[in-house]
């Protein structure tokens, strides 16, 4: 199995073999993302992490690099895979299990669930089993390694302590003394141990031994810290001296304490909790949590209850918990196990009078004899139960208030409380707040109830089944209920009928179990204004939001709207599923859940509240999408026309919003996506139109995500055509066009573009003139220069002198670019110089950075290499300020070219490696062909004729594969050194010759450049 090891050195193992990684960086890299499983880590926290504040400027470039490495070093065992890349970084896919830390979190947590048993004492000797090395981490210096290594070293003294009071328990004291007298020394100021070693020592007959180990301990504690040992501690030490076998015990197991019988009622202790559920399974760490709590009650120095309050949605399986913990605790509480159910969502919950009634008559109190006031009953309730121990389980509580007459006086009795809200303010009390199990524990509910011959057939539906139900104990349950119901029906029938979420909740139901009658009950337990809150958030089946959209939606204060939507987290109807890269929190509504509210939405609210909440939304996300992309890197929405409405939100919430764009865009992307696929299935064209358009500006070009490019697109070109805007269809054309140009699909981006510019004819002056501009560039980058000028010429044209500056710099940016490929220095200097002006004027960061790398091009070919190098260091500094990592990538290689012509061959080939493992990255074939080529002039430079062919092939083959001849004749005329240096001076001269006719027929510069060569 594949594992990484942290418990000790930082190891990666297959089977019976280590895996080297090769370095400390990637180490860290790796250990890292470990370290935060199931989280996706930014770049830049990454930066951090490895580097702490010792980063380079290029670190984010180096983090790539290492990624890299990291995964060349697992593709030796085929697990290349285990990292992911998620923007706006990575994610280590990897279960728990492949963990050696967290598989010691898990033992220990069950170790200490089991109780005190030889199955706790197993499990804890397995746990300590996993460390190989005094820390964890050994070997990296790291801060959030030695955080990590601290937090693991505490758990591992835990799991110690543990494993000694078991082995104390289990009556095998003098097998813990030698583990128990190294513990002690190694960690002289921990009490718990030097107590349970005395215990040991007492039972054996060592009681001198165990009083020396008392006075070692004070004298170092006071030396130490300066303080005398705790009550604990002390209270064993008397009991040593007292030879007090009912406190240290005699050597024998000790059992569970149970209270001596006290003088109570003639009839039986009353026990109304509902039956356990026979089929119970899983939540071994909620049970081990609620049963240790349980277990506090009456210990010495308590003055109050032990009260848990169990939190969660509705159909998580808060009752059956409880219900389960309380038959496993039953020996504790021998006056009586108490079960109200305070009906929070009914229409008339159950007053805590009449709770009070309920309560006093099941221990026997005579009916006739109660008195009717709240206040009255209270005091009545707390004579009564204050003597005695009693579980009282308290189900679905509607708050604080509902719960607090309900409360005992003392330490004698506990409380469990089962709530959809997180009662955060009852006093005294500890919350657990209850999640969705895991995929194993969900498909062991399903294989339960329905039958393992059943699920057994199709593991893969079965496995669907769960992930349909979103993993809802409840929902779970139903499905399973069904199968079993429908001997006839394979589970895969089942799985196809809850794919589709309209009717999902309507299959969810079993004899008397119903999903949506449990969500009902939720839904209805909330007010008015938490209600209306919920079906907005629900409308447009967003995958995950932040709290600012709650403004639009409901066309309040962004203050106002995240109060809205932390008051649904605190009923359990919304998840927190982390932080995104603007640091505000994202939120998720269940599947499930959300389907139910936007069924109560469209029933509930009218269509034009429906679509005016969607339209502000949609203004917002414009307002802030077109912002963000005049901040960040890229601004490829700016092939779209100004959307048809804006809604600005408060300066301050802009601010914080807009402070990172590429962060921004990345972590509304899916919503975008998810809101282009609603407006237009819902007769929004424009609105789904100007999203499309909103998308291209996103992270979707940023970083090569093209498929939520094409899906808004196709979804939006639907929507245009169905309302017959022509307009709308050719900007969607031209979005099309560019998006097929970042794919390096220049004759297809070519198509789009021209059909765009038909449509757009007599309709959009600067839409043709995009289009028209969008040819020129996909012809520019096939090399088939007089095209490319003639239709940028006329775009220019088009555009008139009252366009844009950010526009006519684009434009006369690629007409510099075709005049120098064609070896016309001047012009191409003019075209330029003025894209220069025209961007700076625009403050336009990314245009300025991608100009003056053209004209260090300019000067590099003119053999000018310090200005060259001047000028690629600036708009270096521009591509990193604005964290754009393909334009520090290619500024980069260009910057290696200049470092080979001036013969410093290393310090080109460490920038080219970083330039290579970004391509990969992300995915970009031209610019990994690019550098590809620089390294295999590299090694030409270097006099190392072999070592260049690999990299000069490839580039070639790839250049093929892309349908860009003169980079492929480019790089060919390199590839003839090569051949001529082995001999094959035919095959070279061939391939000269084919090189110069390519040069020649697309009147790149190398037609005389390279014909010059071949006659000196």
């Amino acid at each position: 199995m594949f594992e990484v090891r942290l418990l000790g050195p930082v190891e990666v193992w297959e089977g019976g073999r280590r895996v080297p990684l090769g370095g400390s960086r990637p180490l860290a890299v790796l250990a890292s993302l470990v370290v935060h499983l199931g989280e996706v880590v930014s770049t830049e926290r990454l930066v951090d992490l490895v580097w702490d504040e010792e980063a380079p400027a290029t670190a984010g470039a180096l983090v790539a690099t290492h990624v890299s490495a990291v995964r060349r070093a697992l593709a030796r065992v085929d697990a290349a895979e285990v990292i992911r890349t998620r923007p706006p970084g990575y994610l280590t896919d990897l279960s728990p299990a492949q963990v050696d830390a967290r598989r010691f979190e898990e033992l220990l947590a069950a170790g200490r669930a089991a109780g005190r048993t030889e199955e706790a004492a197993g499990l804890l000797a397995e746990a300590l089993g996993l460390w190989r090395g005094r820390e964890a981490l050994e070997g990296l210096g790291q801060s959030f390694a030695r955080i990590e290594a601290a937090r693991l070293a505490e758990l591992r003294l835990v799991a110690e302590e543990e494993s000694f009071a078991l082995a104390l328990e289990l009556d095998r004291a003098d097998a813990a003394i030698a583990p128990l007298l190294a513990h002690v020394a190694a960690h002289p100021l921990r009490e718990r141990p030097r107590g349970q070693l005395m215990t040991a020592l007492f039972r054996t007959g060592r009681v001198s031994d165990a009083l020396r180990v008392f006075q070692e301990g004070r004298a170092v504690l006071r030396d130490e810290l300066g303080i005398d040992p705790g009550p604990e501690l002390r209270a064993v030490h008397q009991a040593v001296l007292r030879h007090d076998t009912g406190v240290l015990g005699t050597g024998r197991a000790a059992a569970l304490p149970v209270p001596a019988p006290r003088n109570g009622p003639p009839h039986p202790a009353p026990s109304h909790l509902p039956p356990d559920i026979a089929d119970f399974v899983g939540r071994a760490e909620e049970v081990g949590w609620a049963t240790e709590l349980l277990r506090g009650v009456g210990d010495t120095g308590r003055t109050a209850p032990p009260i848990g309050v169990i939190s969660g949605r509705s159909g998580m399986g808060k009752t059956a918990l409880a219900v389960h913990v309380g038959h496993r605790t039953a020996e504790l509480f021998p006056d009586g196990r108490l079960f109200v159910d305070l009906r929070a969502a009914d229409a008339t919950p159950l007053e805590p009078a009449d709770a009070l009634a309920r309560l006093l008559r099941a221990m026997g109190v005579d009916p006739d004899t109660l008195p009717s006031g709240v206040e009255e009953l209270t005091n009545v309730y707390r004579t009564h139960i204050g003597h005695r121990r009693v579980l009282i389980v308290l189900d679905n509580a509607a708050g604080e208030a509902h719960v607090r007459p309900l409360l005992p006086p003392g330490p004698g009795s506990a409380v469990l409380v089962t709530s959809r809200r997180r009662l955060v303010a009852l006093e005294g009390a500890v919350h657990l707040d209850l999640t969705v199990p895991d995929e194993a524990e969900a498909l062991d509910l399903l294989r339960r109830v329905a039958g393992e011959r059943r699920t057994g057939t199709e593991p893969e539906r079965a496995a669907e089944i769960v992930t349909l139900c979103g993993r809802l104990p409840l929902a779970v349950r139903i499905a399973g209920a069904r199968l079993a119901a429908r001997p006839h029906w394979a589970p895969g029938r089942l799985a196809g009928r809850l794919r589709d979420e309209r009717r999902r909740l309507n299959e969810l139901s079993a004899g008397d179990l119903e999903l949506r009658t449990s969500l009902e009950l939720g839904y209805a337990d909330l007010d008015q204004q938490e209600r209306r809150a919920l079906r907005r958030l629900a409308l447009l089946d967003l995958p995950d939001f932040a709290a600012w959209i709650a403004a639009p939606l409901l066309d309040i204060g962004t203050e106002d709207a995240e109060e809205a939507v932390e008051r649904l987290v605190d009923c359990h109807f919304i998840d927190v599923i982390g932080v995104d890269g603007t640091g505000l929190p994202r939120y998720r509504i269940h599947d499930l859940a959300r389907e139910h509210a936007r069924e109560r939405c469209l029933s509930e609210e009218s269509a034009d509240d429906r679509t005016a909440a969607v339209r502000r939304l949609a203004g917002s996300w414009l307002d802030l999408a077109r912002k963000a992309a005049a901040r960040g890197p890229g601004g490829a929405s700016r092939h779209f026309p100004e959307p048809a409405a804006v809604r600005p939100l408060d300066p301050e919430t802009e601010a914080a919003l807009l402070a990172r764009p590429a962060a921004w865009f990345a972590a509304e992307q899916a919503g975008l996506l998810a809101a282009v696929t609603h407006c237009a299935d819902h007769g929004l064209a424009r609105t789904a139109r100007d999203l499309a358009g909103a998308l291209i500006a996103s992270s979707a070009a940023l970083y090569n995500q093209f498929d939520a490019w094409s899906r808004a697109h196709t979804a939006a070109m639907a929507a245009v055509r169905r309302s017959g805007d022509v307009e709308g269809e050719a900007w969607l054309l031209a979005g099309l066009g560019q998006l097929r140009y970042e794919q390096d699909r220049f004759e297809d981006s070519y198509a789009y573009f021209a059909d765009a510019l038909r449509l757009f004819e007599d309709r959009a002056p600067d839409g043709a003139a995009v289009a028209l501009a969008g040819m020129g560039t996909a012809r520019r980058e096939q090399a088939r220069y007089p095209e490319a000028l003639e239709l940028l010429e006329a775009a220019l044209e088009r555009y008139g002198g009252a366009a844009d500056a950010g526009v006519r710099a684009r434009v006369l940016y690629g007409i510099g670019y075709v005049h120098r490929e064609q070896g016309r220095d001047g012009p191409a200097r003019a075209a330029l110089s003025g894209a220069l002006d025209l961007y700076r004027a625009a403050a336009d960061l990314h245009g300025e950075g991608l100009t003056l790398r053209s004209l260090a091009l300019c000067d590099r070919a003119e053999g000018r290499y310090p200005e060259a190098e001047r000028l690629l260091h600036e708009a270096l500094r521009l591509f990193t300020g604005l964290h754009d990592t393909l334009g520090v990538m290619y500024t980069e290689q260009s910057l290696a070219k200049v470092e080979l012509r001036t013969g410093r061959t290393e310090e080109a080939g460490r920038r080219l490696a970083r330039c290579l493992a970004v391509a990969r990255e992300r995915q970009d074939r031209f610019g990994e062909a690019l550098v590809l080529r620089t390294l295999g002039e590299r090694s030409l430079a270097a006099g190392d004729t072999a070592g260049a062919r690999e990299p000069l092939e490839h580039a070639a083959a790839l250049w093929a594969e892309l349908g860009l001849p003169l980079w492929r004749a480019r790089t060919v005329w390199d590839l003839a050194r090569v051949w001529s240096a082995e001999g094959d001076a035919r095959g070279a001269r061939a391939a000269r010759a084919e090189a110069l006719e390519v040069f020649r027929s697309l009147g790149g510069r190398e037609a005389w450049e390279r014909r010059e060569d071949e006659q000196s």
